[in-house]
């Protein structure tokens, strides 16, 4: 199993047994990361708690209700998430997620 499908399989999983994901909160003061070692991609504090969310198979909707922001502010996120990580699916950040330990 590689590790894509073991995450898409964990996502899969956590929806079907209605696991309810861990709330994230964030102080509004963080300032965001700029690219390093930690974080090369130079995502921001709110894209990180996005992608954070993202990886824990919240759809957008639920992205924003959790972070209270219009879904449409949420899908703006994911989008420039998927940009700086140059992906263009969930499973696909997940995974640039974990293998860079960006979450």
């Amino acid at each position: 199993m590689t590790l894509e499908e073991a995450i898409v399989e964990a996502v899969q999983v956590q929806a079907r047994e209605h696991i309810p994901p861990s709330p994230v909160p964030a102080p509004l003061d963080t300032p965001s990361p700029s690219p390093s070692r930690g974080n090369p991609f130079g995502l921001t504090a709110r894209e990180i708690e996005v992608l954070r969310l993202l990886t824990q198979g919240l759809t957008t909707t639920h992205i924003a209700e959790q972070l209270m922001i219009s879904p449409r502010t949420a899908d703006a996120h994911v989008r420039s998430i998927y940009s700086k990580l140059e992906v263009t699916s969930r499973a696909a950040a997940t995974r640039a997620a974990i293998e860079h330990q960006l979450i």
